[in-house]
């Protein structure tokens, strides 16, 4: 158990510090699963076959009492870092990561999180490991009460304990199986984090516990045949398996099978092997490994963003990593241990309580996170349809002019009033940038970076006979409030194909990437059904990077392929240029710590990176249309973050949704006068 604990640690640690061959080392995690669902299971199993029943009350105290006191500690060191490290722009939504960590639900917190295609800039939470704590402790809570349910049966049909259990775990672990697979074909982002996909891995562990009498009486030379393929195969799963590999579903197999051949030869195999997983080191390691996997993400997590804005070089990452053996060490010896084996704790009502306490005690770090985040004023409104007051774009427009005399030739001014230093206000508050949005995340409207399901809404006029189809990625879809008043006021009903990171092209544009597989695959049903629609105007942009070799004249053919049959049925096509990229510290933050001279975060317009590709791709298709909105975004070459008390973009390369929403008018004249061009 302990050998192949460090194996599973270091497995891990090696992949969070980016060591260039350890691919797969996030499959350590399923080892652990693995080795959870042995443990736990065997414990019961001794239980139940020694009372008949499971005391729930005293095994739910020893599990807080071996897991909580660290994982609090942890939590606490990690809220205090945060305040001292991350921009104030982070807090509320890492005090949301604390306080799901511990109540131990942050798992579906970041599923939920996941298919957040907009986080282009956003450095991974400093407790997002706890997600597999947190997957461990929800089959803590049900596993036991299978158990108190399997030990009645027993009981009362006098059948044999292991073949009852054994049944349990396959209710379990199969439907688990099936849907982990199905899940992790469908979304693979959110199939990571949840419970249900993974609940069939510490099953596997169990349904070895179940076999715990029978091992042993395995011949010896099986044993360690056992033993050597388990550890094989465990090991290449760390070197053949990478971070494109769609997760868990049948992948997940390799390291969490590998691990059940070793436990099961284990229990009979002796000689070299055996003796490595059972050496001093391994045991060393094994016992501190809960604590290792604990520590070391936060200083990961700390060092990347504290000194090298998300981009930290490996001697960084695995010093950081090293410095987790010192605190771990430190924390087993002088918190773990002594409060695990505390006399005062040995009674359950006392081991409840401490559980209780540390659960709260790690929500009061995250409540004073949120106490400790600065808020930003805001404006009551930012919809210039609800102010007599020039909001956002429309404090460009020039004086006189209100936005219904906004024309496709209209050029924005730049004045003090439109864009002073120090805004009386700003929306959305800095700390919210992040979630000024599109209402297209929040309605399913977007097809997650790993799916390749299609997925649909409609809006403008719905019951119009005219269609308007947005299709691409976040760069279109950032355009979806000015689109969909375009269509109401014209009488277009507006349907959206969106998918993050994928462009609508036709073209396969990588081979070493799933992912581009996927946006393929997606491009084409999407095809399908814009064909299928016929629609009067197809809408669309992208950000295009990562096409590998000759990408760019791959990504022109790709458009052409898409766009000219469509040319060809009367189709009208408008594309719409990239929004320029900030590049460097995210404008929220720069605008956070510049409040009071928010005009230091500008920066040059340099076109969008999709710009260029766009623009050879309208050239080579004749009939496309270009439409570009940048000059409002950034007024004279120059990228204002704030407009009007408006936050202009929201994360990386995207513009705020309030922003959008001030930009209507000029997005409409424009697009008018694209549709007039293609007449």
């Amino acid at each position: 158990m302990e050998g192949l604990r460090a194996i599973a640690v270091l497995s891990v640690l090696a992949y969070h510090a980016g060591l260039p061959l350890v691919t797969g080392g996030f499959g350590g995690v399923d080892v652990f699963f693995v080795l959870s669902g042995f443990l736990i299971t065997g414990q019961l199993l001794k239980e139940v076959d020694r009372t008949g029943t499971v005391d729930l009350p005293a095994f739910y105290g020893r599990r807080a009492k071996r897991l909580l006191p660290a994982a609090t500690m942890v939590l606490l060191f990690t809220a205090i870092g945060t305040w001292l490290i991350f921009p104030i722009t982070r807090f509320k939504d890492i005090a949301w990561d604390l306080g799901a960590s511990a109540v131990y639900l942050i798992n579906w917190r970041l599923a939920d999180q996941s298919v957040d295609y907009l986080a282009e800039d956003t450095l991974p939470s400093p407790v997002q490991h706890y997600w597999s704590l947190a997957v461990e402790e929800q089959f803590y809570v049900v596993w036991p009460l299978v158990l108190l349910v399997v030990g009645l049966v027993v009981t009362r049909t006098r059948r044999p304990l292991a073949p009852v259990a054994t049944i349990g775990l396959l209710a379990i672990a199969v439907p688990s199986l099936v849907w982990s697979v199905l899940h992790t074909a469908g979304s693979p982002d959110t199939a990571y984090f949840v419970t249900t996909t993974r609940l069939w891995e510490l099953a596997l562990g169990g349904l070895v516990a179940c076999g715990a009498a029978v091992w042993p009486r395995i011949a010896p030379c099986l044993a360690s045949i056992l033993v050597l393929g388990g550890l094989v195969a465990l090991f290449a799963s760390f070197f053949v398996i990478t971070s494109s590999t769609p997760w868990p579903g049948t992948a997940a197999l390799l390291p969490t099978v590998a691990t059940a051949l070793v436990l099961v030869g284990g229990a009979a195999a002796s000689g070299g092997l055996v003796r490595v997983l059972g050496s001093a080191p391994m045991l060393w390691v094994g016992a501190l490994s809960y604590s290792l996997y604990l520590w070391h993400w936060p200083l990961v997590t700390f060092v990347n963003q504290g000194f090298y804005d998300g981009d930290a070089p490996l001697w960084a990452t695995t010093a950081a990593v090293l410095a987790a053996f010192p605190l771990a060490w430190l924390g087993h010896r002088l918190i773990e241990n002594p409060v695990r084996f505390a006399p005062v704790f040995k009674r359950t009502r006392n081991a409840l309580s401490l559980g209780a306490g540390l659960s709260v005690l790690g929500a009061l770090g995250a409540v004073a996170l949120v106490t400790l985040s600065p808020g930003t004023p805001s404006s009551p409104t930012a919809d210039p349809k609800q102010t007599d007051e020039r909001v956002g774009a429309e404090a460009l427009l020039p004086e006189g002019m209100g936005p219904q005399d906004v024309k496709a030739t209209t050029t924005p001014v730049v004045t003090e009033a439109a864009i002073p230093d120090a805004p009386k206000s700003i929306t959305p508050a800095v700390t919210d940038a992040t979630k000024d949005y599109p209402v297209t995340k929040d309605e399913g409207c977007v097809t997650s970076v790993d799916g390749t399901d299609v997925k649909s809404c409609t809006f403008g006029d719905e019951d119009s006979d005219k269609v308007l189809v947005a299709a691409g990625d976040s760069k279109i879809d950032q355009w979806i409030p000015a689109i969909d008043d375009w269509g109401r006021a014209n009488g277009y009903q507006v349907v959206t194909y969106f998918k993050s990171a994928c462009p609508f092209n036709g073209e396969l544009l990588a081979t070493d990437d799933p992912r581009w597989q996927g946006c393929h695959d997606w491009g084409q049903q999407v095809n399908q059904k814009i064909t299928a629609l016929d629609p009067d105007i197809l809408l669309t942009s992208s950000l295009m990077a990562g096409a590998g070799d000759n990408g760019e004249a791959k990504v022109v053919t790709g458009y052409e392929k898409v766009w000219t049959p469509l040319l060809e049925r009367g189709t009208k096509v408008v594309v719409v240029d990239d929004t320029t990229s900030p590049g460097g510290t995210p404008v929220y933050e720069c605008v956070a710590e510049h409040l009071d001279s928010v005009n230091e975060c500008t920066f040059p317009d340099e076109g969008g990176r999709g710009s260029a590709t766009l623009k050879k791709a309208v050239d080579a298709v004749d009939g496309a249309q270009f439409m570009s909105l940048n000059d409002f975004v950034c007024p004279e070459g120059t990228c204002r973050p704030v407009v009007g008390g408006v936050l202009t973009y929201r994360q990386g390369s995207h513009i705020s949704d309030t922003y959008a929403r001030t930009l209507s008018p000029m997005f409409g004249a424009r697009l008018d006068a694209a549709l007039a061009a293609a007449q």
